[in-house]
């Protein structure tokens, strides 16, 4: 079995009361992670996350199928269950100009026909968007296999149903870092500009992404809000690139009206809250 590289599940968790929460599952090319979640007493049980790529001779996919037979609390059947789709493959249309039929032509204009997938789109609900996008269709038949009532969001869609829109100061950019690619959501006069995946393997692909961003859409970076979370921390390497571009950078926080395990507090709160906060948006 695959060993975890995030456990944050105490071992007093009943595995037979599971059953009674909520289960939020993130899936891209590389990771796979879930959080637990308990809406009645609006508490995070759990956190664990794989890396898929780390096994000589398996295949991420093989590795999801392993992961998914073999992980004990994913053996249990959750009141609710729900699948976030973490790839790069996405595209946001005005809710007035979006139909079905666009799926496959913007998606290919924008990202290509090489790579075959399946096409899937969300409403975006309090953003008046559609969001489209594709996702590996071998991955979407083994998750729907094994969890068969569970609905499914992609990345964006719910990183956007998080935002309080009452929040959002004049210029603000969002970055979720994550090992394999960071989520970006960017506001120019509190208006969205853009919300978005790219991967990266350094951290100068990072902030030049950003100050690329910044200039795209007349974004002043000194003085501009940037709003940080995921795998980063103030002795990263990363944490220091974005100083040398941007003032005002603050870390995201877990919602004051919620309560973790205690596992959860051997980490910054900033990790793991964009997943925890996906699992208040469902």
């Amino acid at each position: 079995m695959l060993k975890a590289t995030f456990d944050i599940i105490p071992d007093s968790i009943a595995s037979e009361n599971l059953q009674n929460n909520l289960l939020l599952m993130e899936v891209s090319d590389q990771i796979f992670c879930y959080v637990l979640y308990s809406r009645e007493s609006r508490r995070f049980l759990g956190f664990r996350q794989y890396n898929l790529d780390f096994i000589p001779g398996k295949s991420p996919l093989e590795a999801l199928s392993e992961i998914l037979s073999g992980d004990e609390h994913l053996q249990h059947h959750f009141a609710e269950a729900y699948l976030v789709y973490h790839y790069t493959d996405s595209n946001l249309l005005p809710e007035k100009y979006f139909t079905i039929d666009l799926n496959k032509p913007i998606t290919e204009v924008v990202y290509g026909n090489a790579r075959k997938g399946l096409l899937l789109n969300d409403k975006v609900e309090g953003w008046g968007l559609y969001n489209i996008y594709r996702i590996p269709r071998e991955v979407h038949s083994l998750l729907q296999q094994k969890f068969s009532a569970g609905k499914y969001w992609h990345y964006n869609t719910l990183l956007l149903s998080g935002i309080d829109q009452e929040t959002i100061e004049g210029d603000m950019i969002k970055v979720v870092i994550a090992a394999d690619k960071f989520a970006v959501v960017v506001f120019k006069n509190k208006q969205l500009q853009l919300a978005q995946s790219y991967h990266y393997q350094t951290p100068e692909d990072v902030s030049f992404q950003l100050l690329a961003l910044a200039l795209q859409f007349g974004i002043d970076q000194e003085t501009a809000s940037l709003r940080v979370s995921g795998l980063m921390d103030e002795q990263s390497i990363l944490y220091q690139e974005l100083l040398k571009y941007f003032n005002q950078l603050e870390w995201e926080q877990l919602p004051v009206e919620t309560s973790t395990e205690e596992g959860f507090s051997d980490f910054p709160a900033h990790y793991f809250s964009p997943l925890l906060k996906m699992a208040l948006c469902v």
